[in-house]
């Protein structure tokens, strides 16, 4: 990994600095990170998008593509994602290393960075009235792709009846039923309300000089903070009290099984944390797993399935489509498997193939030029700070009797079907 500096530039804003010359392209990232709420969601959604289409100097896309193309063909990215009960805005802006330019530019590109995340278009006190319609539509048709989309409703679904009432009920994009009420000045009074009280993590990596792109980022960022609010952390520990079946009839043609799991693992204990990321890995984490293999490969009765872990909230998700008919044998053949890790019935080239499964993806998830930020982020956000190194020496290092001990503290909570 990169040589890696952090600072604090002011009230809940950190820096981390990344120097990595394997790449010729520098990117800087801005992370706002709030707790999730019901009340502000679609609106924090909604300004993500509005945002990108204009700010103070640059009026419309056509001006911002003018100036992204002036320094040499930079691109930008924005969005919303949730971590756990929390909420991720993002702003990302790739560009050319000054290593490979007669004239450097990363002052001019932290400069745009600032008017477009620091500088938005304000007219009449609204952000960007002109675009809100427009990008209320696009909004539209993101949340529309979503539902759709049967597997990802079916997954929707299954988080909002097991965490009813939770905060991880809430969908990151948001809702149609708010789009209408929203105003461009109550989206202005989001932003200010973001930019003041967020926790910020803004991140540079590439091959940069670690002195100078401190000045230049300290030169450039200055916005007003208030009241930064601190993060929840979320109830990981949650015991079901029975296992809740849903089915919801849509007339699909292949019925999607979402299987709700609670974990109870605290991800600040490593030990217990990465042996239950090596577990999951056992039971349905890839190809090498006992769900690939014997409920997809062997019984055929899956078109496909996996198992998952969120690692905050403390959730292991089954995800699997299958023919309608199939759902009861579905439903056994699942749990025989799930009881097989718990019994430590599982070879050893099974545990083998899953801990090389996730190093090698550990180690290939810093392979880009946005890896090594987002491996950051991850960790700066659970407060965990471990470096790639550690976290693979827990994952080499869990045994037989951790995987056991841990898979045996999950819980079955809730089985949704689509049908």
């Amino acid at each position: 990994m990169g040589k890696l500096s952090t600072y604090e530039l002011g009230e809940g804003i950190s820096l981390a600095l990344i120097k990595n010359n394997k790449f010729k392209s520098n990117i800087i990232s801005i992370y706002f990170i709030k707790n999730l709420d019901r009340d502000d969601v679609t609106q924090v959604s909604l300004l993500s998008n509005i945002m990108s289409s204009g700010c103070m100097k640059y009026k419309s896309v056509k001006e911002i593509s003018t100036r992204m193309d002036e320094l040499y063909g930079m691109s930008m990215t924005s969005g919303v994602y949730k971590i756990g009960e929390k909420s991720l805005s993002y702003f990302k802006f790739l560009s050319i290393s000054d290593r490979y330019l007669e004239k450097p530019i990363l002052n001019d590109v932290v400069e745009f960075v600032n008017d477009i995340v620091f500088n938005p278009l304000i007219i009449d006190g609204g952000i960007n009235p002109d675009m809100l319609e427009i990008e209320k539509m696009n909004l539209v048709d993101e949340i529309q792709s979503k539902i759709n989309d049967k597997k990802t409703y079916a997954l929707i679904k299954c988080i909002e009846n097991m965490c009813d009432g939770e905060p991880y009920s809430i969908e990151r994009s948001g809702y149609i039923d708010d789009l209408d009420a929203i105003t461009s000045k109550d989206l202005y009074d989001t932003y200010k309300s973001l930019i003041s009280t967020s926790k910020v993590l803004v991140t540079v990596e590439g091959d940069i000089d670690i002195d100078n792109t401190k000045s230049i980022v300290e030169k450039n960022f200055n916005f007003k903070r208030a009241n930064v609010v601190d993060i929840n952390r979320e109830k990981f520990d949650i015991l079901p009290k029975e296992v809740r079946y849903i089915s919801e009839d849509l007339g699909t043609n292949q019925g999607k099984l979402v299987i709700g799991y609670r974990t109870r693992v605290d991800y600040k204990n490593f030990k217990e944390y990465y042996s239950l990321i090596v577990g999951n890995s056992i039971f349905g984490g890839g190809p090498h797993s006992k769900l690939f293999n014997n409920v997809r490969e062997k019984e055929s009765i899956c078109y496909y399935v996996s198992s998952s872990i969120e690692k905050s909230k403390g959730l292991m998700i089954v995800n699997s489509g299958i023919d309608v008919d199939n759902y009861e044998k579905a439903l056994v053949l699942i749990d025989r498997e799930f009881e097989s890790v718990c019994k430590g019935e599982f070879t050893d080239m099974e545990m083998d193939n899953a801990k090389k499964s996730i190093v090698n993806s550990l180690k290939s998830s810093c392979d880009s030029i946005s890896g090594e930020s987002e491996f950051f982020c991850n960790q700066f956000i659970s407060q965990t700070n471990l470096d790639l190194d550690e976290i693979i020496y827990f994952v080499e290092n869990t045994s037989r009797e951790d995987i056991v001990n841990v898979m045996n503290k999950i819980r079955k909570d809730t089985v949704y079907f689509l049908k």
